[in-house]
């Protein structure tokens, strides 16, 4: 049986590929702003729009076609190599039992199902990139809306060039709402049929392992038949959600396989996200995991582990390892779709920091939680070139001065912010000595504030020995909307030793 990572490595060429894809046509849009706000060109806008806009569609058809030629090729090798070796991984199974294995180019009835799955995957990925939009979100409503690929190019050129024209905003207050309204969404697979709106290396995924998955099945179920047996083993992964863990390392008859693990739907064995595979148990097998073993590991799995304030358990601290690999592409996109449309270079720098910033607490995250780091997902986007700054490039933003009991960098501030640099923490020191340190998340906003006083308010601030206390900042609506006081905890004590 294939590993969760060995399944998860099958469709990564392909998201390479239409990750890519995405990333040049954002940048198209970024270029095509930037030659306009910067050239005389933008004062003829209203001339020559349609001829730019035709140009930009030429462009990104031809892209398209270029990205659809490449995944055809990839395609080819999974339904050739990857599916050769997939159906030769159980002639260990045959030789064991004494029964001989069809060779796989006279396996008639496989060979058809893999070239009728081959076809469709590819039908999916044309339809895929001719019905590619973003999500906007109403910033006032905060209803979102799915725009088609072509029609969100205008809408962003135009309202991009009445803003310049109009002065309400500058280049790059334009440029950097555009990169983030195209990275918060990222290129979408609008699916008309379905109304599923997924992102394209999301779909493109799915697409794959759909195919992949209904070979294997049919694979599995072969084998099983030839060695006549009606029963098979599930696999077990670390992590696994929660509603699989009771199933999965178990021995089931395909009818159970349907009932009890939800072979066939959508949340079940062999469903979308579901990285459990089975194959067939003919009389003599030996159990990968015994009952027992099975149910150490969903206790030890389901024990939550602590990383500063919040506790996971497994499955929980996968998911936030996913989150936090997605907000690292989304910022190395931010970077790349910077720089090609010219934005200032301390802008660069400092989402380069937050990228440094980002790396950092995946890092310390992951062996919080016992997880191994899995930096290739981050890596994902095909994307080259240095996303951290570089030392010359740190000394042009504030240097950290100071350093608190854990040896962590502290920024000396002559006054507090709700907004620094991401990952940070600042420091203010008042005129009878109170100090406070301010906290800053991977976005740059401030979450929380320690002090080593009370404010000369003890009624208020009854905390510690000498009022020190910590404040958590609440907003809504990216307001700040409350700052509740609270006692220390025991690691913020020891990190912040120093001042207490």
């Amino acid at each position: 049986m294939r590993s969760q990572g060995e399944l998860e490595q099958i469709p990564q060429e392909v998201v390479k590929q239409i990750s890519e894809l995405e990333t040049r046509i954002m940048t198209d849009i970024v270029e095509r702003i930037r030659k306009n706000g910067f050239s005389s060109a933008s004062s003829d806008w209203q001339i020559t729009r349609l001829q730019q806009l035709g140009e930009s569609d030429q462009n990104i058809q031809k892209m398209i076609r270029q990205a659809l030629g490449d995944i055809d090729v990839s395609l080819d090798k999974i339904f050739s190599d990857t599916v050769y070796e997939e159906y030769y991984g159980h002639a260990r199974s045959y030789k064991l039992f004494g029964r001989e294995q069809i060779p796989f180019e006279q396996n008639t009835q496989l060979q058809e199902l893999i070239g009728g799955i081959r076809q469709q995957t590819g039908d999916t990925f044309r339809n895929m990139t001719n019905s590619m939009g973003f999500a906007i979100k109403d910033p006032v409503s905060g209803k979102i809306t799915y725009s088609p690929l072509m029609k969100f190019y205008q809408d962003t050129l135009d309202a991009a060039m009445w803003d310049l024209f109009s002065g309400g905003f500058d280049f790059n207050t334009i440029l950097n709402r555009t990169v983030s309204r195209m990275t918060t969404s990222g290129i979408r697979w609008i699916d008309y049929d379905s109304g599923n709106r997924n992102r394209v290396d999301v779909a493109a995924r799915r697409a794959i392992l759909t195919g992949f998955r209904q070979i294997q099945g049919k694979i599995n179920e072969q084998v099983a038949q030839e060695l006549e047996t009606d029963r098979y083993e599930v696999s077990a992964h670390v992590g696994a959600r929660p509603t699989h863990q009771p199933w999965q390392g178990r021995v089931y008859t395909m009818q159970q396989l349907i009932e009890i693990c939800g072979l066939g739907d959508i949340d079940g064995l062999h469903g979308i996200n579901c990285y459990h595979d089975y194959q067939a148990f003919p009389p003599g097998s030996i159990r990968t995991y015994t009952d027992e073993q099975l149910e150490q590991m969903m206790r030890e799995e389901n024990t939550p582990k602590s990383y500063g304030e919040k506790k996971c358990t497994t499955y929980e601290a996968l998911q936030k390892q996913r989150y936090m690999e997605r907000c690292m592409r989304k910022t190395r996109q931010e970077i790349k779709l910077l720089k090609s449309g010219e934005a200032p270079e301390q802008e660069i720098i400092l989402k380069k920091a937050k990228y440094q910033g980002q790396l950092q607490k995946y890092s310390e995250f992951s062996k919080a939680m016992g997880l191994p780091e899995q930096m290739k997902r981050a890596y994902q986007d095909g994307l080259r070139g240095k996303f951290t700054p570089t030392k010359t490039e740190l000394k042009k933003i504030d240097p950290p001065i100071l350093k608190n009991a854990a040896g962590k960098d502290i920024i000396e501030v002559k006054r507090v912010t709700l907004t620094g640099n991401p990952n940070s923490i600042t420091q203010l020191t008042g005129k009878k000595g109170g100090i406070e340190r301010n906290y800053y998340d991977e976005n740059g906003r401030q979450y929380k504030q320690i002090s080593n006083n009370d404010h000369g308010n003890a009624k208020r601030h009854p905390y510690g020995n000498k009022g020190e206390h910590a404040h958590d900042y609440v907003y809504k609506d990216d307001k700040l909307i409350d700052r509740p006081a609270r006692e220390l905890t025991e690691n913020e004590r020891k990190e912040n030793l120093d001042i207490l």
